[in-house]
């Protein structure tokens, strides 16, 4: 008996330590499974290492390692390229700018992705910093800035939009107490010449203007034809048609911050001068219109024109340089549909030539000064449409009306 026992005993060992090793491969496959890992080879019995005299255990590769003896290795972090900067970072701007790679920029260097960088070396005051804006709008802009039609930057009722757009524009002016009409031969030709052959020290004008404009990406046509009712101070009144202008507009330069637009204008002498409906001559007027935003609600609007008279009398007519400015202020709105822009506006012109006074006779101009000024209101309802009324006061040398009072209905397509 115990020969047999001395002989089965050393295959039992061998058996006993194959089935263990086997049951622990097995228990660690299912294991790795259950954890998502895939499970490490198993090895045959012949392989494995004896009960009482276990050998080293077999090492394997990392992504074959299981959670039982080896462990699998700290997962790691997203591989970050060394050349990626973060969008929200400041254009990794040159240590001497005093600006951190991922900080934020100073008053005058407002990083925004996607743009270069800029730095002007701008002091941190009002006026630096305005020079900054205007310095980043010109080099830097915005790579998001879309443009776009904007209430307040086009609200103004003394003078044109700078906006090229597409729309149809019904005005209705009512003017009051209009001196000299025949200065510089701007409304009318001159009286007893080629205008009106009685002399009016003032008068009283309505005009109905219809205004027709056609835009195309940056630029636009444009036509206007007025019909005036017009009753001079001890002369006939008259009803007709005035002169017609047309012209082109160009957009220069288009920012966030700041549009400035090119507009030449030709009128086309169609008025009947004997009647003062007409000047009687072509007349050209180049100008150049500007939209600024001071604050996300606020902008300065103004334009500068300088009017040309072509075949006018001689040594009476002159040129007319004319300037004006609105502050245009949004007051409320309503949701996407109602908008209501308030304008507060200045008109200045300068004018050379002659005109004739109360009593017939011909006086110079020298540069007289004409001003007027006033409040203005219009209503947006969503982006298609508008109605607005202003009023402006006359002072000065007194060479236009001392009251106008103007009804705009504009209709955007």
């Amino acid at each position: 008996m115990r020969s047999i026992f001395a002989t089965v005993k050393p295959g039992l060992k061998t058996l006993l330590a194959g089935v263990l090793g086997l049951t622990l491969t097995t228990g660690s496959a299912l294991y790795a499974q259950s954890e998502g890992v895939p499970p490490p080879p198993t090895l045959p019995p012949t392989l494995a290492a004896p009960l009482g005299n276990a050998g080293p255990a077999p090492i394997l590769p990392p992504a074959l390692a299981g959670p039982v003896g080896n462990p699998a290795p700290a997962p790691q972090g997203p591989i970050v390229d060394p050349m990626v900067k973060p969008a929200s970072g400041c254009c990794n701007m040159p240590p001497s700018t005093g600006l951190s790679e991922y900080g934020g920029c100073s008053s005058c260097n407002n990083c925004v992705p996607g743009r270069k960088p800029c730095d002007f070396g701008c002091p941190d005051s009002v006026f630096g910093r305005l020079f900054g804006g205007l310095c980043q709008e010109i080099c830097c802009p915005d790579p998001c800035y879309e443009p776009s039609w904007i209430p307040a930057a086009n609200a103004a009722f003394g003078q044109d939009s700078p906006r090229p757009v597409t729309q149809t524009r019904i005005r209705w002016d009512a003017a009051f107490n209009s001196n000299f009409p025949d200065s510089a031969e701007f409304f009318w030709a001159q009286e007893k010449m080629k205008g009106p052959m009685s002399v009016a020290a003032s008068l009283r004008y309505d005009s109905l203007t219809l205004y027709q404009e056609v835009a195309a990406k940056g630029a636009s046509f444009f036509i206007e034809i007025p019909y005036y009712s017009i009753s001079p101070d001890g002369a006939p009144s008259a009803a007709g048609f005035g002169d017609m202008n047309l012209g082109v507009k160009t957009v220069v330069f288009d920012r966030d911050l700041i549009l400035v637009t090119t507009q030449f204008r030709t009128f086309i002498p169609i008025g009947n001068p004997t009647t003062g409906l007409g000047t009687g001559h072509v007349s050209l007027e180049p100008s150049l219109l500007m939209a600024l935003k001071i604050c996300p609600t606020t902008y300065i609007q103004s334009q500068i024109a300088e009017w040309i008279p072509l075949g006018g009398t001689p040594g009476f007519a002159g040129a007319v340089f004319h300037y004006h400015f609105s502050l245009n202020q949004n007051l409320c709105h309503f949701g996407d549909c109602v908008n209501v822009v308030g304008t507060l506006e200045f008109n200045g012109y300068s004018m050379r030539g002659q005109f004739t006074d109360a009593a017939g006779n011909v006086e110079n101009l020298s540069g007289s000064n004409f001003y007027n000024a006033g409040p203005g209101l219009r209503v947006q309802f969503c982006e298609r449409c508008d109605i607005g009324v202003s009023a402006a006061f006359g002072f000065g040398d007194r060479h236009g009306p001392d009251q106008l009072y103007r009804t705009e209905l504009r209709i955007r397509y």
